[in-house]
C-alpha cells in the first residue's frame, strides 16, 4: 500500500492523532560528500604514485649516467698516462739506439758528395716533423731506421771533413789523417813507389862515381 495522504484543516493543523515528521535531510547530504570525498581521495592516489615512481626512475637515471661519465674520464685519464709513458720508452729507445750507431766505426773514411747532401735534406725534413709527436708501437721500427740512416750520413759527414789530405814529397806521397782523437799516422809506403825509388837511387851513373 502506498503512502496515506493527510489533509491538513483549514487552519493548516493536523488532524486529531496525527503528529509531524521531519526526516533528516541535512545528514543525508552531509554523508553524500563524505562519500564523494571518498572516492576523490582514491582517485588522486595512483596519480600521485605515479609522478613519485617516475621521479626516482629519472633520479636512477641520472646517477647511472654520471658514474657512466665518471667512469670514461677515468680510462681516459689512464690512457694518457700510458701513452705519455710509453713515448718517454720510446724516446729513451732512441736516443740509445742513436748513440750505439753514432759510437759504430764500421764506416767508411772516404764518402761521395751526394751522401753529403742526404744529409741537408734529413734535416730539412725533420724541422718540418710536428713536434711532441706520440708514436706507436708499429711506427717505431720504422723511425728508428730513419735514425740510423741520419745518424750514419751526419757521421760519414765529420768524416769528409776529416778526409785524408795527401803531401807530395818527391817521389813518395805521405798521406796524414785525422780522426777525432786518434794519434796522427803515416801509412805505410806503396811497394811499388819504394821499388822505383830504390831503383833511382842505384841508378848506373851513381855506380861509375
Amino acid at each position: 500500500m502506498g503512502p496515506k495522504k493527510i489533509k491538513f484543516s483549514e487552519d493548516g493543523e493536523l488532524p486529531d492523532g496525527m503528529s509531524a515528521v521531519i526526516e533528516p535531510t541535512v545528514e543525508k547530504q552531509s554523508s553524500d560528500e563524505s562519500e564523494s570525498e571518498s572516492e576523490s581521495d582514491s582517485d588522486e592516489a595512483p596519480e600521485e604514485e605515479s609522478i613519485s615512481a617516475s621521479k626516482a626512475r629519472t633520479l636512477k637515471q641520472q646517477k647511472e649516467q654520471e658514474q657512466l661519465e665518471q667512469e670514461l674520464k677515468k680510462k681516459e685519464k689512464q690512457k694518457r698516462k700510458e701513452q705519455d709513458l710509453l713515448y718517454q720508452q720510446q724516446q729513451q729507445e732512441k736516443k740509445k739506439k742513436l748513440e750505439e750507431i753514432l759510437a759504430s766505426s764500421e764506416l767508411p773514411d772516404l764518402l761521395p758528395d751526394e751522401l753529403i747532401e742526404s744529409v741537408e735534406e734529413e734535416r730539412k725534413k725533420e724541422k718540418q716533423l710536428p713536434q711532441g709527436k706520440h708514436l706507436r708501437s708499429e711506427e717505431l721500427e720504422s723511425e728508428l731506421a730513419e735514425m740510423r740512416k741520419k745518424a750514419k750520413l751526419e757521421k760519414l759527414k765529420q768524416l769528409k771533413q776529416q778526409r785524408t789530405s795527401a803531401v807530395k814529397k818527391g817521389p813518395v806521397n805521405v798521406q796524414v789523417q785525422t780522426f777525432g782523437e786518434k794519434k796522427k799516422t803515416v801509412p805505410k809506403a806503396d811497394p811499388k813507389v819504394l821499388e822505383s825509388k830504390n831503383s833511382w837511387l842505384n841508378r848506373e851513373s851513381l855506380k861509375r862515381k
